[in-house]
């Protein structure tokens, strides 16, 4: 989809193209509604893909789902309320080119999120087709509407596999979902073939990538801390009065974060965190971006010390922000944090091997039924 903003599935159906897999995207949870929230979207969305597939790339086609109105998770009760109603209603009555897909399809994923609406349509439509869960964030921490929690709870153990990228993030699922942690991955050759810093020589940054959980607060306290110290934030939605030395940049392709990332001192993961999110120490992108360019990392005390390269403070009442800052600028740079990380091709091959699985159990459940 021709959005900026590029998360973990889209880098996991590149793989799995350029492994010789044909591979359909569609993208779900939009409607005219988002032309009055976010118009530079909406036109990039219906530009070309609007109820429709178009060729992107060898062996991918993308198309986004587009119609007058589409359920959507609030923070009001009344609007979930309403919602609730309207879930079923939208993922039930799928457009004639999402179901002509879903039949010609031998295994269907959904991402966790609006998309899971759509499940009983996939079932009922191509009731041969594999199904994957990609869980990629926990429903509740996201802020999901109740409707698509329960959702999930229902379903979860229906799919063949629910992939998750932390053991953690399964947590409050049904036992007997058929739960598979897949690390998440990073692309490689993308911060390999990076050779040019975006910062002035001599200068000292960190970067802060995402706005999930963002905690603005932290971010101004760590930067009225250390002057001298330049802090760039990248995320849809970031706002609001900061010290002279923050830059905000919004919402940017990935290709164009890859040397604010490579070339940092440090990088800063300012979650806004409850016990519940533990998870992110493990399931967290950008924790893997950053350890595979060797920066140490500023985060919420909370989450520990990860690959030994996180810097922990208190989100509540950090006594020495100063000090943390300039910890996180003087650590060295160890090699060892980047053992283990998986490219996406990796994790493409983890999931081809979990897709041959479930072909495994579906001839054994022939067998039994013999």
């Amino acid at each position: 989809m021709p959005t900026t903003r590029k998360a973990s599935v889209h880098f996991v159906t590149e793989a799995l193209a350029a492994r010789g897999h044909e591979v359909d995207t569609i993208s779900v949870g939009f409607s005219t509604l988002t032309s009055f929230k976010r118009p530079e979207l909406y036109a990039g969305l219906s530009a070309d893909q609007k109820n429709r597939f178009v060729q992107t790339a060898p062996r991918r086609r993308s198309a986004c789902y587009l119609p007058p109105l589409h359920p959507f998770s609030s923070g009001s009760a009344a609007l979930n309320g309403i919602n609730a109603l309207f879930f079923p209603l939208y993922g039930n009555l799928p457009p004639a080119f999402m179901k002509a897909a879903i039949r010609a399809a031998d295994v269907v994923a959904i991402e966790s999120g609006t998309a899971i609406a759509f499940f009983d349509a996939v079932r009922r439509i191509n009731p041969a087709a594999r199904t994957l869960y990609f869980k990629r964030d926990r429903l509740d921490t996201v802020g999901a509407a109740t409707h698509l929690q329960q959702l999930e709870r229902r379903i979860a153990p229906l799919f063949d596999r629910v992939i998750v990228p932390s053991a953690a993030m399964a947590e409050g699922l049904p036992q007997e979902s058929r739960i598979v942690a897949v690390p998440q991955g990073i692309d490689k050759v993308a911060f390999d073939a990076c050779t040019t810093s975006p910062y002035a020589a001599g200068s000292r940054n960190g970067v802060s990538v995402g706005n999930m959980l963002f905690d603005a607060d932290a971010v101004r306290a760590m930067a009225a801390a250390d002057p001298d110290v330049f802090l760039h934030l990248f995320g849809a939605g970031i706002s609001g009065t900061f010290p002279p030395n923050v830059r905000l940049y919004g919402e940017r392709a990935f290709a164009d974060i890859v040397p604010y990332i490579k070339f940092a001192d440090f990088g800063i993961a300012p979650y806004r965190l409850t016990e519940r999110e533990r998870y992110l120490a493990e399931s967290s992108l950008k924790l893997q971006q950053y350890a595979y360019c060797l920066l140490p990392v500023l985060v919420p005390d909370i989450l520990g010390a990860g690959r030994g390269n996180l810097v922990g403070y208190a989100p509540a009442g950090e006594p020495d922000w100063a000090g943390k800052v300039e910890m996180a600028v003087a650590l060295p740079h160890d090699p060892a944090w980047r053992e283990g990380i998986l490219s996406w091709d990796e994790v493409a091959a983890r999931i081809e091997d979990e897709l041959a699985g479930m072909r495994g159990d579906a001839a054994l459940a022939g067998d039994a039924a013999e």
